[in-house]
């Protein structure tokens, strides 16, 4: 895994922006600590930060094809690159997929993005025709943020590599903040939190030439009524319990130790089962315990429903996992608010962070490669408010139950309701026009689902990827393998949801693999403190004593304040509520932004 950088500007020569792409390059250092380099032509610069994991020899960035005509700078890890150097006539020096990228590329141009599988972000430059290609995956696992500036177009894998290294002072991106602020769970896709810097969507491609810069969608989430799905419940689940651990296997490429995050739920378990029967030595899981988690009552919760430790516990008994508990104390929970805000640019959206954080600083110290399940729940039905005909009305309800920072008066009329018309465009013109929400249940099954795929589900990846990158771990996503993810976008909701349960089909294509009682375990979010408003309070009122600028100039303060000296304890969603206010504050002063 690695960081990436580059500009193209057709006014003025590389050397000109030496300086700019070598201090981008130094802010993504903890993304590729193992080696960096970076290359130049008469409009392109290109700089590269490499985590090695395979071929670590060969596989040094940006490499540049054997004509000289293509130069890559790559992030990411292909689950086909083997079915991908069988298909192309190219003699390969090195065994790395970057290469194999970069042959894609040379052979079917841009069409090579489609072919691609597993997680990736990149751009290559063609000298010849002194055009630049980039493209992202398909789910958003890995980020390629960009910006244009005059005539110069400027890309990097975090936004503050671009922000920061700017001419100018950082400034916020007032759209993307409150997004962050009134609807986090659907954040962070659309916008990106420095004025000036975009996010190129998943599943998207970037063309920059001297006629300017294109973007264009290679894929897209069925949203539809009218698309054939299969709803026959055994083909579907004979196919899943062949693809999923073909998918895991895929994911295992490595010439160094792999690890595992188990949260002792479904997914994890299923990858767990897989990995144990590949590898020769015990598989070590890590696990994330908090102060009293055993004594926590969940039945309030929104998204966390049960301790993950038990299930964690089981799944590593009977797999023979080697089994890490990573301990975060409460006391250090006012030291991990801040680290969370440096490490994720786009602002931390949710309290799970914490836990995500932690868990990759722990398995860092022993690993460099680490597999977790995520995109499981979202592409394969697998959260209960799919179930709920209250929350399907639209994500309206969905937001209303996680919380909203309150905003200053006069900033925006209704940024909640915004988001909620943003979302509703978003479906509608993926299905056509048909109604969605409005609709029927499957319809609003589907178009639920559509927002959780393209909205909800890139932002968790995104927190998955700066957490365990801030640490110098590679995070691999087996279901974001694309031949899995077509399997789970054919499959009828009858079946997904099949008698009440969430994802169900996954669920029966894991019997007699993983333990029965972890199989059917309700879905339960990454856990977090119960027992933090103590914490949270006292944080919230230092940074109401003094607020940086943009806090002050978006946060409606009193109604905060309100909040912090309420003697009534706090609801889970009014907890949230002050740890966005706060890891804000810290964002702003760690990078130093300018007011709006």
């Amino acid at each position: 895994m690695c960081g990436i950088a580059g500009i193209v500007d057709f006014t003025r020569p590389a050397a000109a922006h030496r300086a700019r792409v070598a201090a981008m390059r130094a802010r993504l250092r903890h993304r590729g600590p193992d080696g960096e380099g970076d290359w130049a032509a008469k409009h392109a610069s290109l700089a590269h930060t490499r985590l090695a994991i395979l071929d670590r020899e060969g596989g040094a960035q940006p490499m540049t094809s054997p004509d000289g005509r293509y130069t890559i700078t790559y992030n990411g890890e292909l689950a086909n690159a083997d079915e991908l150097r069988a298909a192309l006539d190219w003699s390969f020096r090195t065994r790395s997929d970057t290469e194999v990228v970069l042959a894609a590329y040379a052979r079917w141009g841009a069409a090579c993005a489609a072919r691609l599988s597993g997680m990736f972000a990149f751009f290559v430059w063609d000298t010849r025709l002194a055009r630049g290609f980039g493209a992202r995956d398909r789910l958003g696992v890995k980020p390629f943020f960009f910006a244009r500036e005059d005539a110069a177009f400027v890309f990097a894998s975090e936004a503050h590599a671009i922000a920061r290294t700017s001419h100018e002072r950082p400034r916020v991106n007032v759209a993307g903040v409150l997004e962050v602020l009134v609807a986090p769970c659907f954040s962070g896709v659309a916008h990106a939190m420095f004025a000036g810097v975009e996010p190129l969507p998943p599943a998207h491609v970037v063309v920059v030439d001297r006629e300017g810069m294109r973007t264009e969608a290679y894929w897209d989430w069925p949203c539809g009524a009218d698309v054939a799905r299969d709803d026959d419940p055994d083909r579907v689940v004979a196919a899943l319990r062949e693809e999923v651990p073909r998918a895991v296997a895929r994911a295992l490429v490595s010439d160094l130790p792999i690890g595992l995050f188990s949260s002792g739920g479904l997914d994890s378990a299923m990858i767990a089962a897989t990995m144990a029967s590949h590898a020769r030595t015990p598989v070590a899981a890590y696990t994330v315990t908090f102060d009293e988690q055993a004594a926590f009552d969940y039945r309030p919760g929104a998204i966390t429903s049960s301790d993950d430790t038990p299930y964690a516990r089981d799944v590593a008994g009977a797999l023979g996992l080697e089994a890490h508990l990573v301990h975060v104390s409460r006391a250090e929970i006012a030291r991990d608010l801040r680290a969370v805000a440096i490490a994720n640019d786009a602002l931390p959206a949710w309290e799970q962070e914490i836990a995500q954080h932690r868990l990759a600083r722990a398995a860092s110290e022993s690993h460099r490669v680490v597999v977790v399940g995520d995109a499981a729940d979202e592409t394969h039905y697998g959260y209960h408010f799919l179930l709920d005909p209250d929350a399907l009305r639209g994500p309206h309800v969905i937001l209303g139950r996680l919380g909203s920072v309150p905003i200053r008066p006069g900033v925006a009329n209704d940024p909640a309701g915004d988001t909620v018309a943003e979302l509703a465009s978003l479906v509608e013109s993926a299905s056509n026009g048909a109604p969605t929400f409005a609709g029927d249940a499957t319809r609003r099954v589907l178009a639920m689902t559509y927002l959780v795929v393209k909205r909800w589900l890139p932002r968790l990846l995104h927190n998955g990827d700066v957490h365990t990158m801030h640490a110098s771990l590679e995070a691999r996503v087996p279901f974001a393998d694309a031949k899995l993810v077509e399997l789970a976008a054919s499959v009828s909701p009858s079946v997904a949801l099949r008698g009440g349960v969430e994802k169900w089909a996954l669920r029966e294509s894991a019997r007699g693999r993983i333990p029965e009682h972890v199989r059917t375990r309700k879905k339960s979010a990454l856990p977090k403190d119960l027992g933090v408003e103590p914490v949270y309070r006292a944080e919230a009122a230092t940074v109401l004593r003094d607020p940086p600028a943009a806090v002050d100039a978006l946060v409606d303060l009193a109604a905060v304040h309100a909040l912090v000296v309420r003697p009534a304890p706090l609801t889970e969603a009014e907890r949230a509520v002050l740890f966005r206010v706060i890891t804000f504050a810290h964002w702003c002063r760690h990078h130093e932004v300018a007011a709006p």
